[in-house]
């Protein structure tokens, strides 16, 4: 705007109308911002901690789901060596189990020994133990987390898992 003094002259005046609206809209912004990445950091860690706690869940589900499987497939191989007649082949057990590959989303490992089922995971770091009550002797074996298969071969006289 121009104002006209006394002389005629022209000289610009100080327009500061428009600048507080953008002072406040970009304040208003940057106030925002700075929230939402408080909230996003603080509920990142909330969200870490549920993915452990369901891992850690999930281990203990599958193991105790791979243990009955294992401790069933030791029952039936005992069972078939008691009513097995003389001189009849060696029985063969066999027992597939579906387990899921994937644990909230992680990959995870099985390891059978002859006194327990672990289960492991690498993100987050979790393990889970399950002891099993096996009379037959169990191989030991390491196999991913996914479809498995419990076999008793009678002429070596143990359970062994595998994956399928």
């Amino acid at each position: 705007m121009r104002e006209r003094g006394a002389a005629g002259g022209g000289r610009l005046r100080r327009d500061d109308r428009a600048v507080s609206v953008t002072v406040g809209y970009v304040l208003t912004l940057a106030i925002g911002a700075v929230l939402l990445s408080g909230v996003v950091i603080g509920i990142g860690g909330v969200v870490d901690s549920q993915t452990e706690r369901v891992v850690r869940g999930d281990l203990a589900v599958v193991g105790q789901t791979t243990v009955a499987n294992l401790e069933s497939a030791d029952r039936l191989a005992n069972a078939s060596e008691v009513d097995r007649p003389d001189g009849a082949a060696a029985p063969n057990v066999s027992i597939d189990v579906d387990l899921p590959t994937r644990l909230a989303g992680r990959p995870y490992r099985i390891a059978v020994d002859g006194d327990a089922v672990t289960l492991r995971t690498d993100d987050p770091e979790a393990v889970t133990e399950i002891p099993h009550i096996a009379s037959l002797p169990v191989a030991e074996s390491s196999v991913r987390g996914g479809p498995i298969r419990i076999s008793y071969d009678g002429d070596a006289g143990r359970l062994e898992v595998t994956e399928r």
